[in-house]
């Protein structure tokens, strides 16, 4: 399998979604990760009229940032010990865009 790309929830009052990705490791750095997410941004946006969608990832991961980035979204903060994993709190980052913003 080469991996996964899609919405993970939906806000119908706020007309907004968070997506999510994953990706084999063996196929990291070939711009799979960026082209998959850009395809579910156009699809919210075109297809289902979403204003708004974000993604989260574990901070230290930064390399999953900049898909994000890549893909059009802008990092917006850090929420501070937002998930429990594995026997610890982490930090999780949040990277967004709006319809307005897409495919400039």
């Amino acid at each position: 399998m080469i991996g996964t790309c899609g919405f993970t929830s939906f806000n119908l009052a706020a007309n907004s979604a968070e997506v999510g990705y994953v990706l084999n490791r063996t196929r990291w750095g070939e711009e799979l990760a960026p082209e998959a997410l850009r395809a579910v941004l156009r699809f919210g946006f075109s297809g289902l009229g979403l204003h708004r969608i974000e993604a989260h990832y574990m901070t230290g991961n930064e390399k999953s940032l900049r898909v994000m980035q890549k893909a059009g979204m802008k990092f917006e903060g850090v929420l501070r010990d937002y998930m429990f994993v594995k026997g610890d709190y982490v930090s999780v980052g949040v990277a967004s865009i709006l319809s307005s913003e897409f495919g400039r």
